[in-house]
């Protein structure tokens, strides 16, 4: 089963004594599989209010109860303002109004602006001549009344222009007109098939961690966890990579990969090769959860428009494009490291470097896809031809295997570039006549989607630094 959606909510506290919309909202979730993230049940004795309040200001989905006292509150409106700012507001907000406050009457604006203007104003003048380098704190709260009031108009008129369903509507209908864009009811085929995959890449990634229990025991150290029984280990690297925490989790597999390493006799050769194996399949399993669901759910549909032809990804480094297709085709993603360039390849796909020329594109993309799907090169050009008819039927063949660990996809990447040699019509089509079963993979520039829980460049960068250390770890 794969993780629930997940939503955030901003509400005033004061509100929720009265109302108890938010329990309510919380159950309704509950039973449609979305987790609602709330201060009251998240937050623990000891942490920053603001870095809870930071993380949901950059939620995929926050839903805002808007009220009178909300408008009113100092963390109510830095959770919005900061909302706000991160971008997408429209898409990420999902309103709801409470309390009868009329965000489309000008005086409801205007007493809402000029209320921050004074306590802007009070805040100011209690800490006029006094020193910012001693009283820090205060000084910040200063400015975030001055942010709030600079920026609450501009905020209440986008508010006052969303269409939002009436408080008394939404309850009759369980709030499914809202709940329906975070995750909408019933799963569709390839929903289904989503789920069944990443289920068996959980129960795949237990394994993994089992076949070196010197790497699992060290792991556990570096997370500080106290486990015991089997699942707790694996569901909880899961749960982190879910929750955007993918680059500390990779460097707590690193760490227990070396120190693992240290421990292990030079001369245990089997005990080594199990390390490695066991590091290198759970890295493969964990990137796979780093995909959003929404993301990946909104680009099946997109390709089921384009008759599955060929799939459009936004901008994204080769070794995001090996992660996108492997969800896709529901295989498990393999890299490699170049250390004479610093990317991260992966291991399926073939793309052509920028300014590449040759007088047969053709010949030249099927040899290096032959290197890469039989790992040797064509042996002379007599063969050629067979080596076509051995690279098709290999293709077709891997791409069916009903094992997961055995299944894989290759894929070809065209450039967005009108300069690149693949991206004449005459060759692409030679190409897919020769070769029907390889899947075709367009970059779109100047689309930034947000694909990944964590961010292309730092999820890259989690895997590269830790496949150079695998490198540097190998026995000489």
């Amino acid at each position: 089963m794969t993780s629930p959606a997940k939503v955030f909510v901003s509400y005033s506290w004061k509100v929720e004594r009265d109302t108890g919309i938010v329990n309510e909202l919380e159950q309704l979730c509950r039973e449609r599989d979305i987790q609602l993230v709330r201060d009251s049940s998240t937050m623990q004795h000891g942490d920053l209010i603001r870095d809870f309040m930071d993380r949901l200001a950059g939620g995929e989905h926050i839903i805002t109860v808007f009220s009178d006292a909300y408008f009113k509150s100092a963390w109510c409106m830095y959770e919005l303002l900061t909302t706000w700012q991160r971008g997408d507001f429209k898409n990420r907000t999902h309103p709801i109004k409470v309390d009868g406050i009329d965000l489309q009457d000008d005086d409801c604006r205007i007493d809402l602006t000029e209320f921050w203007e004074t306590k802007y104003e009070s805040a100011k003048s209690k800490l006029a001549g006094r020193d910012p380098t001693v009283f820090i704190e205060e000084h910040k709260r200063v400015k975030l009344c001055r942010d709030i009031y600079q920026n609450i108009n501009e905020l209440i008129n986008f508010a006052a222009s969303r269409l939002t369903t009436p408080l008394d509507q939404l309850k009759a209908q369980q709030y499914s007109q809202l709940l329906d864009q975070i995750r909408p009811q019933g799963i569709d085929e390839h929903g289904q098939a989503d789920n069944g995959f990443l289920a068996e890449i959980k129960a795949l990634l237990a394994v993994d961690l089992k076949k070196s229990e010197l790497f699992r025991e060290h792991i556990i150290k570096s997370c500080g966890l106290n486990v015991t029984d089997d699942d707790g280990l694996h569901g909880y690297l899961i749960d982190q990579c879910l929750d955007g925490q993918f680059v500390e989790i990779i460097q707590n597999l690193q760490s227990a990969f070396v120190n693992s390493f240290d421990e292990l006799d030079g001369s245990d050769i089997t005990g080594i090769r199990k390390l490695y194996q066991a590091a290198e399949d759970a890295l493969a399993k964990l990137v796979l959860f780093n995909v959003k669901n929404e993301w990946m759910a909104q680009h099946r549909k997109e390709c089921m428009r384009n008759d599955g032809y060929e799939q459009v990804l936004p901008d994204m480094s080769f070794g995001g494009v090996e992660v996108v297709v492997s969800r896709d085709a529901q295989t498990i993603p393999r890299f490699r490291y170049a250390p004479h360039d610093l990317n991260l390849q992966g291991g399926k796909g073939v793309t052509l470097e920028s300014g590449y020329r040759s007088k047969d594109v053709v010949r030249d993309v099927i040899k290096r896809l032959f290197y890469r799907v039989m790992e040797q090169d064509i042996s002379s050009q007599v063969d050629e031809k067979h080596a076509l008819d051995i690279l098709q039927r290999t293709i077709k063949q891997r791409k069916q295997q009903k094992n997961l660990k055995l299944r894989k996809n290759y894929f070809l990447l065209f450039p967005d570039d009108s300069d690149s040699p693949l991206s004449d019509a005459a060759v692409q089509k030679e190409i897919r006549t020769l070769l029907p079963d390889l899947s075709f993979i367009r970059i779109k520039s100047g689309i930034n989607e947000e694909t990944f829980i964590v961010e292309d460049a730092e999820l890259m960068v989690a895997i590269s630094d830790f496949y150079k250390t695998l490198e540097e770890y190998k026995l000489k």
